[in-house]
This record gives structure tokens, C-alpha cells and sequence, in this order.
């Protein structure tokens, strides 16, 4: 029978990751890439050398470390420089991210309801949005999770003497190294286990030696790998994203995890709800629910703290990794309450309205990200003229210049390519000019030059063409 229950279970949980696999795959391509993504398209270049990458990277996205872009500019080397591709490889880090969450769930409480925890992972619509996106918040929360999961291996089985135990180290140390340099918020789970082991020798005198012994490693190559780095971000007085704390207020970022503030602020007094019905439990050194609790009060206090000694630099995206203590709590001990009645009610609305929402937001979603593809499309009906000059006096412009190029395999071999200003050639009678209105304050006209003409103009979502000629 325990057999057939495991079997059970598992071909559920397969199932379930297999939905969301395809969940993520569905609209992949839904939208055009936003600036953010284009720079990572252009700093990944795979015919550039690893200097020229690393120049565009301190140059464009020097807020994040460089391990995203040089995976990135890896897998373009596999597949071939087209942003069409370039998603794919945030959707497998999405897709394994959500197949970990089961694995982690059942490593925490080892029964059903990792299947609970797998399937909120997958009809996430947080973390499908990010598995759409090309930035390396996706591989964030994977290499998070695979962190914390090993994390409990390593505490579990310290007193376990056998050969695995150096490999399971070895793995431990490298996929925190990794994790660490994704992101340096990641950080905040390295405090967060340095502060579990401490409670467990405090309180309970469980000694995870091997735990500190690693801890040694890998603070020394994290601080040999990424010095430089963490250098540079800690010298800003003042942070780009510093007006976000209107966000933080609201919530706790919920309604941005959880698609709006009824998900998100349901999904908040559940959470809070359990962990006072559970806060025994929590607190025993017979379960593991209290590093998952460290790492949910940690991914807001830390930064607070930084941001009143030094700028606040907090942001939903760079502690996606909150899900996981989120998702996992609310799955495990939703399972933890005694009464039946209290705990099927509360499953029941958790997956009613998630699923509700899931479906809401996959079929009724809106275009958010500017439609470069759709005004090309509408450039190639009019048949009217090859020549595209692209309208943006910024710095950032080559970037998004460069994606316009590349924007399908024929792209530079149907048009005549031009930035604004640059070498444009004297003979040139009529042109496209192409804004992304954001970048040129939403006024993408020359109606103030007396020798040109506008013959046609259209508008798609902040994209905006006007077809002018030369009198």
C-alpha cells in the first residue's frame, strides 16, 4: 500500500510539473524584450571576447554580477544569437526551480505535501513571469533553493562518516558560490543558515560542524571571486530603486508575488495565521521549519537595515527566493493543523483562488513590454519603404539598437538600418523613424524640421513609427 501511495504521489507530482512546463512555454515569446532584457541580449554577444563581454557587462549592468550574462552568452554559442531564443534558458532555470520545490518540500516534511508546495511553485504567476524573462532572477530562485536543500543535508547527516559526505560538501560549497554570485541578496539565506545553526547549538546543542567547516570555504571564495564587486555596490550612497519602499509597505511585496492585493494579502494573514498556529512546531528541533522562517524575516530585515545606515536598495525581484519560505510554509503546515475542517478550508482557498487567479492572469493577459515586433510587421504591410532610422539620443540606445537588428533572421537583410545622427547617408529620401517612446519622454517627432514631410505614422504599445520624406 505505502508503495502504491508513493507511486501515486509521485506520478502527481510529475504531472503537475509537466502543467507547468508547459504553463511557462505557452507565451514564452508572449512580448517583445523590455530595455533590461535587451541589455542582457547585447552584453551576452557570442561572437564577442570574454573582455568585450565583461566591458558591456560593468558598462550596462553593473548592478548585477556577471554570472547570468556569461551563462547566457554560453547558451547563445549552443543555440544562435536571436532574441526568439534567448528566454529558453530562463524558462529551464523556471522549470527546474519548480521541480526543486517539491524536492525541498519533502527534504522539510517528508509527506504529501510537497505536492501542495510543487504545485503552487507552478501556477506561481510570479515565478512564470520571471521564467519568461530574460534576467537572472529565474536562475536566483533555483540556485536558492538547490542551496537551501543542500543546507539540510549537510546539518542532517553531519554524523554520517562515509565517502558521499565530501562530494555532498564539495556541492554545497560550489552551488552557494553560485547562488552568492547571481545575486548578492542571495546572501541574506547564507545569514539566514549561519543564524539556523547558531539556534540549534544555543538551544538544542546540535552541533553542524561541517556546516561552519564550509562556511569557511565558502566565504573565502566568495570573497576571492566577488571583492571587486561587493566594493562597487556598497559605494553608493544613493541606490536607483530607492523609491520602492512604497511597495515594501504595501504588504510586504504579496500583491506583486501573488497578482493583486486580494491574492496577496490572503496569501499574508494565512502565512501569519500558521505560523502562529504552528509557532511550537516551528520552534522544535524535531522539525525543519525554522531556517524557512529566519529566511522570510531576514529578506526584508536586512535590507532594511542597509537602507536606513546606508540606501534603501530593496526590490520584489531581488528576493524572489522568499517564495520559497512563503510557499513552503503555507504548503506544510497548512497539513500541520489538527482540525480537518480548519485545514481542508484553508487548502481549499488557497488553491481555489490561486488557480482562479492562474487562469485570469494567463488568459487575459495584457501587453506590458514595448511592441517592436508587431510595428515592424505593420512596416512590412505598408511596403512602402526599406530605410528604419531608430530615434534615441541616450547612451543605452546601441543596446536597443542592436536587438532591433536582430529582431528577426531577416531583419538587416528587409531593411536599411540606421541610428538617429550616425552616418546617415546623404541620399536618403524617405525613412521609418522608430522611437521607443519612453526613451525620448513619449515625443517621438521631427514636425520641427521644415524639409520633411510626415506621410504615415502608427502607434503599438510604447513603440511608436513615423514615415517621413524629404522635400
Amino acid at each position: 500500500m505505502n508503495k502504491f501511495i508513493k507511486k501515486k504521489s509521485l506520478s502527481l507530482y510529475f504531472i503537475i510539473i509537466s502543467f507547468g512546463t508547459l504553463t511557462v512555454f505557452f507565451q514564452i515569446n508572449y512580448d517583445d524584450l523590455w530595455l533590461d532584457e535587451m541589455s542582457s541580449f547585447y552584453i551576452a554577444d557570442p561572437n564577442l571576447s570574454l573582455d568585450q563581454t565583461l566591458f558591456r557587462h560593468r558598462k550596462f549592468d553593473w548592478h548585477n554580477p556577471p554570472l547570468f550574462n556569461l551563462v547566457l552568452k554560453e547558451f547563445f554559442k549552443i543555440t544562435d544569437y536571436n532574441p526568439d531564443y534567448a528566454r529558453y534558458i530562463s524558462f529551464l532555470f523556471g522549470v527546474l526551480a519548480m521541480s526543486f520545490f517539491g524536492i525541498l518540500s519533502y527534504q522539510i516534511k517528508k509527506d504529501n505535501s510537497f505536492i501542495l508546495s510543487t504545485l503552487l511553485a507552478c501556477i506561481s504567476i510570479y515565478i512564470i513571469k520571471y521564467s519568461q524573462e530574460l534576467r537572472p532572477y529565474s536562475l536566483l530562485l533555483l540556485l536558492s533553493i538547490i542551496n537551501i536543500f543542500l543546507y539540510y543535508k549537510v546539518i542532517n547527516e553531519f554524523l554520517q562518516k562515509n565517502s558521499s559526505i565530501f562530494f555532498l560538501l564539495f556541492f554545497f560549497v560550489m552551488i552557494s558560490l553560485l547562488n552568492y554570485s547571481t545575486n548578492p541578496f542571495a546572501l541574506i539565506i547564507l545569514f539566514s543558515q549561519i543564524s539556523n545553526s547558531l539556534i540549534r547549538l544555543l538551544f538544542f546543542n546540535k552541533k553542524d560542524k561541517l556546516f561552519f567547516v564550509s562556511l569557511i570555504f565558502i566565504l573565502v571564495l566568495y570573497l576571492l571571486t566577488n571583492y571587486n564587486y561587493i566594493l562597487y555596490q556598497i559605494s553608493f550612497t544613493n541606490y536607483m530603486l530607492s523609491a520602492d519602499i512604497t511597495n515594501v509597505i504595501d504588504g510586504f511585496y504579496f500583491p506583486r508575488f501573488f497578482g493583486s492585493k486580494i491574492m496577496g494579502y490572503t496569501y499574508l494573514l494565512i502565512l501569519v495565521f500558521l505560523i502562529l498556529y504552528n509557532k511550537k512546531k516551528i520552534f522544535s528541533d524535531k522539525n525543519n521549519y525554522l531556517l524557512l522562517l529566519i529566511v522570510l524575516l531576514y529578506s526584508y530585515l536586512i535590507p532594511f537595515i542597509y537602507g536606513l545606515l546606508r540606501t534603501p536598495v530593496l526590490h520584489d525581484r531581488y528576493i524572489i527566493f522568499v517564495l520559497v519560505p512563503i510557499l513552503i510554509l503555507v504548503s506544510c503546515l497548512s497539513t500541520e493543523i489538527s482540525s480537518k475542517k480548519i485545514k481542508n478550508f484553508i487548502i481549499s482557498l488557497i488553491l481555489i483562488l490561486t488557480l482562479s487567479n492562474h487562469y485570469l492572469e494567463i488568459f487575459n493577459r495584457k501587453i506590458n513590454k514595448p511592441e517592436f515586433k508587431e510595428m515592424i510587421k505593420y512596416i512590412k504591410t505598408k511596403n512602402i519603404e526599406k530605410n528604419i532610422i531608430f530615434y534615441d539620443n541616450t547612451e543605452t540606445s546601441i543596446f536597443v539598437f542592436n536587438y532591433l537588428k536582430n529582431l528577426t533572421p531577416t531583419m538587416q537583410s528587409d531593411f536599411n538600418l540606421f541610428q538617429f545622427n550616425n552616418n546617415l547617408p546623404k541620399d536618403l529620401k524617405t525613412f521609418w523613424l522608430i522611437c521607443y517612446t519612453p526613451r525620448v519622454n513619449f515625443n517621438c517627432n521631427l514636425s520641427d524640421t521644415k524639409n520633411l514631410e510626415l506621410i504615415d505614422e502608427e502607434k503599438k504599445y510604447l513603440i511608436e513609427a513615423k514615415l517621413y520624406k524629404f522635400n
